[in-house]
């Protein structure tokens, strides 16, 4: 498969799992099922009780935007990955009042806030804190993959550089470069379901222990610990559909790192890597539904390529967002050496 539709695969699926999981976030799988008459498996207008009210189906949250903008920064600096560039893209994200008012965690508005004001990424006081191994950096590491096809170590000590001014912590470093491996080695001909498995475990266990080099070592369950558990659940069930229920009740789909990337490794497990199934797990998990169907999007999205997504969500993601996925990924194309 051509490179560049593995990188749209990638970007849309990203996309997709975002807009689509906007609609479910913070639900429990039983109260998506009531509210919506069934599971989600569809574009819809996100409900006036969740963070993405008022948006129009199709549109995205902050889990996509950051990644685009950072991608945007990326490509202007040719496929260089600094804490400055990366700021960059944050700072240009900061700029769009309809992502960044109702959506920017704690954790990345006090870094923009630090930055614009100080010149410095993070407070040297503001990953002292357990609550900061949130699923922020990982959410958005999907494209340093897509730029270092199969060079997974690169793409781990990338994933460490664009973690660090907003999750500099050893949790949120760990999940960031578990999904950067997993789409790095999805990038590949022969990539298939399992090693894109063990890329991710990887780079998981690789990003732990950069993270306690170069970041703030906090308290929490092990990201790789938990992949490993929910990814032993999804090969044990019968359906992406028992993974996806088993998997929110032993691992969790919320906001922390550790149960967010896990959720959606096994959820990709579970659906046998298929694209829109996993999607759909995550869309429908319940809780962080928007970040964990985002990840697993992507790493999906990138294996199968563009094609394997409905036609129409391109045209639909790009009206909705004023964006150009197309652009966007022959910009990360060229710079990843395609």
């Amino acid at each position: 498969m051509d490179k560049y539709e593995k990188i749209l695969g990638g970007i849309l699926g990203a996309a997709v799992g975002d807009a689509m999981g906007a609609a479910t976030e913070m639900r429990t799988t039983e109260q998506i099922i009531d509210y919506f008459g069934g599971y989600v498996k569809e574009l819809v207008n996100p409900p006036a009780d969740t963070f993405a009210k008022g948006n129009a189906a199709g549109q995205v949250t902050d889990d996509f935007s950051l990644a685009y903008f950072i991608s945007e920064a990326i490509i202007r600096h040719r496929g260089e990955v600094t804490e400055a560039v990366v700021m960059e893209g944050l700072i240009e994200w900061s700029e769009h009042d309809e992502y960044f008012v109702p959506f920017a965690g704690p954790t990345t508005r006090a870094a923009i806030t630090a930055w614009k004001e100080n010149g410095v990424p993070v407070a040297s006081d503001m990953i002292l804190n357990n609550g900061r191994a949130t699923n922020g950096s990982a959410m958005r590491m999907f494209p340093i993959g897509l730029i270092r096809p199969g060079d997974l170590d690169r793409a781990i000590e990338d994933a460490v550089v664009a973690s660090l001014p907003t999750h500099g912590n050893h949790l949120s470093i760990s999940g960031a470069c578990a999904v950067a491996a997993a789409v790095s080695r999805a990038m590949q001909d022969d990539a298939d379901v399992d090693e894109i498995v063990f890329a991710g475990l990887y780079g998981a266990k690789q990003g732990e222990r950069r993270g306690k080099e170069f970041g703030i070592t906090v308290a929490g369950p092990s990201v790789y610990k938990r992949m490993e558990l929910a990814i032993d659940l999804a090969a044990k069930s019968g359906s992406v559909y028992e993974a996806m229920r088993d998997i929110a009740d032993y691992v969790g789909s919320g906001i922390h790192v550790a149960e967010a990337v896990p959720a959606a490794f096994g959820l990709f497990v579970a659906a046998k890597g298929d694209t829109m199934e996993t999607i759909y797990g995550g869309v429908n998990i319940g809780n962080d539904t928007d970040t964990v169907a985002t990840i697993a999007g992507a790493i999906a999205g990138t294996l199968n390529g563009s094609r394997s997504l409905p036609e129409s969500y391109l045209s639909i993601i790009n009206e909705r967002n004023k964006m150009d996925l197309g652009r966007l990924a022959k910009g990360l194309h060229q710079v990843s050496g395609g």
